[in-house]
């Protein structure tokens, strides 16, 4: 019974396994022909899906970079290819390649109607033809070199998929253009409307430092972001598979290249989503999508600046080649930064070249990257080092006769007939350069090094713009550069941004604060998913006794000092005057930098104008009372 059992199973396994190879057989050689065709009709595409880039806001809610939608015509490219060959006399780039034979070859009756859009959109547009034929070529140029590319690779003739898609040939067309297209798509054969995003920039130059620019990946970068992604998603475990189903930057992308947009690339880019879509081979008409995968917009970023404050002090610094900040000496938060020249962002591709050899350079960020001596505004390091050292005291005074010697150079005040005897108070009120190269002289040529680095002169301050300078503090082995730092000359260096932070941290008490400019960041959903958090303010060990001092002397500058009759008394601000030497005769920075109301300040401010043959007084005063003027609109209706 056994045996016949065993014989019976053994049966069924031989002959369904001579039904799989009879199968098998009219599958693979009977009926070959048969999905051999349909293989060669059908293929499945995958279609990288436009994300929508998050949209930055002033902490008012005032939109400042959006993205917004246009429109691209787009050609097929063997509607491009053919109109190319057959109108265009010059030679052709690419003649060897057998795809240009085979158009060659082809019967025109064949291709009636593959360049008759060249016609049609040149009359529709107004766009000469001479035009679209060049944007043509360009498209032509990059697939061919594509294709020969890949094909080096491979090692064999490809057919690769640029060859059978849409390429633009004319951006931004209006509305009632495209209406017009898709309404008589008869009459626009191989034509496609294709829309886009497009990053705009509703205020134009406004902050133009802060907000940055978007600029496409060149191909290496795209290979490198490309590898990332690859890497990524292999390394995904668990929920993160996710990423399989999108995608990171596609060829051709936008990244932020500066500012805003660079800064916070990762929070404002999203996520492309992905589609897979059945299409015919030949025609490249889809016939149905497989499966598709919405994209993730990116998320919204909320800046601490204020518009309106922004505006106010691109205003107030005009022409001059400089910069202006206005910052809460009690966050750090950036309510303005104003930088001249600057650029407009909406038109950053067509101006690049132009903008990047301008001497100006609009580019330049001035408030933290423009690293420049600041002059007598430094003298308030210069007076809390000694002070806290316990080798100087609030009634220490020096004689100025106008100037100072020593062995054999000679160093001279702002004042030539010299002020006389005068203590610290009045050497700050006054800004008397002797009595602080008395101070360099008789208490050590590194007093004011630590205490410099303790304010942050010398490093980058971390806020959360790119390229930031970190300017020079140098430590001196010698008597006379010593002098010279002690006046804010010499080798050292500091950004506007820097030194603003300092008055903040004299202003409120004695805490350096973190200057950052992100407020939060809000997902698609409306929710908060960050907000900025300082990661160090640090609280000096400055007595306050000294710092009270130091704030009564900068009040004296505005009511009967440097600042005197500038109009900065009204808005009750304190503050200090600096007039650099650049080393060059009549050439000057100009300062000022301040607080106000000097007895509760909300506003900490800095001016800086660069390269001018007038005074601070003369120049920056007139700018920051300008500024307070918007920045306290009481004070001054009642002025």
């Amino acid at each position: 019974m056994y045996p016949l059992r065993f014989r019976i199973i053994i049966l069924v396994f031989i002959l369904l396994f001579f039904g799989i190879i009879v199968r098998l057989f009219q599958l693979q050689v009977i009926e070959s022909e048969i999905y051999q065709g349909i293989s060669h009709r059908r293929r499945i595409a995958t279609t990288l899906l436009e994300t929508t880039r998050g949209s930055i806001f002033d902490r008012n809610g005032k939109v400042l970079a959006v993205d917004q939608p246009t429109f691209d015509v787009s050609v097929l490219f063997k509607n491009l290819l053919h109109c190319y060959l057959n109108r265009t006399e010059q030679p052709y780039p690419f003649t060897s390649l057998k795809i240009h034979e085979d158009e060659k070859k082809q019967c025109r009756e064949c291709r009636e109607n593959q360049d008759v859009w060249l016609e049609r959109l040149s009359q529709l547009l107004g766009i000469p033809q001479a035009e679209l034929l060049n944007n043509t070529r360009q498209i032509i140029e990059k697939v061919e070199r594509l294709k020969q590319s890949v094909e080096r690779r491979a090692g064999k003739k490809v057919r690769i998929k640029e060859e059978i898609d849409y390429h633009p040939v004319v951006a931004d067309i209006p509305w009632e253009k495209v209406i017009q297209i898709e309404t008589r798509q008869a009459d626009f054969p191989g034509i496609r409307i294709v829309p886009r995003l497009k990053r705009v920039y509703p205020e134009q130059k406004l902050a133009s430092h802060i907000l940055g620019y978007i600029g496409k990946l060149t191909m290496e970068e795209w290979r490198e972001y490309r590898e990332a992604w690859n890497n990524y998603v292999l390394a995904s475990t668990g929920a993160e598979t996710l990423s399989l189903l999108y995608d990171g930057y596609m060829e051709n992308d936008n990244l932020g290249r500066d500012g805003i947009e660079a800064q916070y690339e990762e929070e404002l880019r999203g996520m492309r989503g992905k589609r897979f879509e059945e299409i015919t081979y030949k025609s490249s008409q889809m016939e149905r999508v497989i499966v598709e995968r919405p994209s993730i917009s990116g998320n919204d970023v909320y800046l601490t600046l204020d518009s309106r404050i922004q505006a106010y002090a691109e205003k107030s610094l005009g022409t001059h080649a400089g910069s202006v900040i206005v910052v809460d000496p009690r966050t750090g938060e950036i309510l303005a930064m104003a930088n001249n020249p600057r650029f407009n962002p909406n038109t950053i591709s067509e101006d690049f070249n132009r903008l990047i050899n301008n001497p100006s350079k609009p580019f330049l960020n001035r408030a933290i990257q423009g690293a420049l001596p600041p002059g007598s505004i430094f003298k308030a390091i210069t007076a809390i080092a000694p002070l806290s050292s316990g080798v100087l005291n609030t009634q220490t005074a020096f004689e100025c006769h106008g100037y100072v010697r020593h062995r054999n150079v000679t160093l001279r005040c702002a004042s030539r007939n010299g002020h006389g005897l005068i203590s610290l108070e009045d050497a700050i009120t006054y800004s008397c350069n002797v009595f602080f190269y008395e101070v360099a002289k008789a208490f050590g040529r590194d007093i004011f090094y630590d205490y410099a680095r303790l304010f942050g002169i010398g490093e980058r301050t971390g806020i959360d713009l790119p390229h930031e300078r970190s300017g020079n503090m140098p430590q001196v082995t010698a008597t006379i550069p010593a002098m010279n730092i002690a006046i804010g000359q010499g080798r050292l260096l500091t950004t506007p941004l820097q030194m603003v932070r300092v008055y903040a941290a004299i202003a409120n008490g004695g805490t350096l604060v973190q200057p950052h400019v992100l407020s939060k960041v809000i997902n698609s959903q409306g929710e908060v998913i960050r907000r900025f958090e300082a990661t160090y303010n640090q609280k000096l060990p400055i007595h306050p006794s000294i710092l009270n001092s130091i704030q009564a002397s900068l009040r004296d500058v505005v009511t009967r000092g440097t600042a005197r009759g500038k109009g900065l008394h009204l808005y009750k601000a304190a503050g200090k005057t600096g007039t650099a030497e650049t080393g060059r005769k009549g050439d000057y920075h100009s300062w000022f930098v301040g607080y106000a109301p000097y007895d509760n300040p909300r506003y900490c401010f800095i001016v800086l104008v660069e390269h001018t043959p007038k005074s601070s007084a003369e120049i920056a005063c007139p700018i920051a009372a300008e500024l307070l003027s918007y920045l306290f609109p009481e004070a001054h209706r009642a002025s």
